[in-house]
């Protein structure tokens, strides 16, 4: 029995900043200073951790760029509509059940989590859920890690993690979790078939 761990965006759902603003705004100036105030703050990365709430954080974006006031309001809306499963990844969770136990290990924070969470009933499919603002640590730090195995009373050598970022594969593979980069559904189906878990 082997344990298939997954990161939820980019690997389960599409999460694009480019894309949320192409479908939220049309000048580009406008989703160049959203990028920058939103999606690439430390503040965002806080939601994350669950060490500030979404009207806090929100409160802060506007008081760093009150320009912005109208659209940050739009924006933090608005932003978790464009968050879309990834088809072909999703239809492979029951076929990968018959054979492996699946667990979650994203960075997420509690609004957007809860959103998906409600919407999409494949959640239920999953033996065990690492949320980060949840557990108020992020990856790759090891101690995120190391709860998803000592919860889930998981042997790490029997443990891979699906991560389309190569930092938090390394430090899975630090707690020696066996790490699958992710690129594309085709190239995940093969890996996970060379590992025997298909």
């Amino acid at each position: 029995m082997r344990n298939i761990v997954f990161d939820l965006g980019n690997v389960l759902f599409k999460f694009d900043p480019d894309e949320i603003l192409d479908g939220l705004f049309k000048d580009p100036l406008i989703k160049r200073k959203l990028k920058e105030a939103v999606f690439k703050t430390s503040i965002w990365k806080e939601l994350d951790r669950g060490t500030l709430s979404f009207e806090e954080a929100k409160k802060i974006f506007i008081e760093k760029n009150p320009d912005l006031k109208e659209e940050i309001d739009i924006l933090l809306k608005d932003w978790k509509n464009y968050l879309h499963p990834i088809t072909e990844n999703i239809e492979i969770l029951p076929e990968l059940k018959e054979n492996n136990k699946l667990f979650i290990l994203s960075n997420f924070h509690k609004e957007a989590f809860n959103y998906i969470r409600g919407k999409y009933s494949f959640f239920d499919i999953f033996d065990g859920m690492i949320i980060s603002y949840k557990e108020k640590l992020l990856k790759p730090e090891k101690e995120i890690y190391q709860l998803l195995l000592n919860r889930y009373n998981l042997k790490p050598e029997e443990t891979f993690f699906v991560d389309d970022i190569v930092e938090n594969i390394m430090a899975a593979e630090e707690v020696g979790i066996k790490g699958i980069l992710y690129t594309d559904p085709e190239s995940l189906r093969e890996l996970l078939k060379r590992i025997g878990a298909l």
